[in-house]
């Protein structure tokens, strides 16, 4: 079992063909979230004592943002304004994340039909950093 005192994270995102073959990896990037997305259905029956409640996953959703330090967010909104000219669709991406728990756990998840959006870049001014934040959606997340 996972011991806490999560050390790090890596998040690699990789732009895959129609049939999930990875075509091209992004350097990695450091910070970001995960979040199920569940869809909720309640029914409190007349004359009974207890409700009923069913919860459904129906996918993922989480963002990435942080300094540009590698042009990867710039490489991801890129790659989907080309594709989209080009086909008229959305381009699907996979995402690809390794945490490493303080007992020496590893656990590696990939998040499959990746869309992003809400691309947003910032800077105060003169030398500082750009900072970077990009939504994403998948469908699913595999442990591998």
């Amino acid at each position: 079992m996972a011991e806490a005192g999560l050390l790090g994270k890596k998040l690699v995102i990789a732009l895959a063909d129609d049939n999930g073959r990875v075509l091209e990896k992004s350097p990695e990037i450091l910070k970001w979230s995960e979040e199920v997305i569940t869809t909720e259905e309640k029914k409190a029956p007349i004359g009974e004592e207890s409700e009923w409640r069913q919860v459904m996953h129906s996918g993922w959703k989480g963002s990435i943002s942080g300094q540009d330090t590698n042009g990867a967010y710039d490489a991801i909104v890129d790659a989907q304004i080309k594709y989209q000219d080009e086909t008229g669709d959305s381009l699907s991406f996979l995402i690809f994340t390794t945490r490493v728990y303080k007992d020496g756990t590893v656990k590696k998840y990939k998040f499959t039909d990746v869309t992003f959006d809400g691309y947003k870049a910032d800077v105060d001014g003169n030398n500082k950093p750009i900072n970077n934040s990009i939504n994403w959606h998948a469908t699913k997340r595999v442990p591998l």
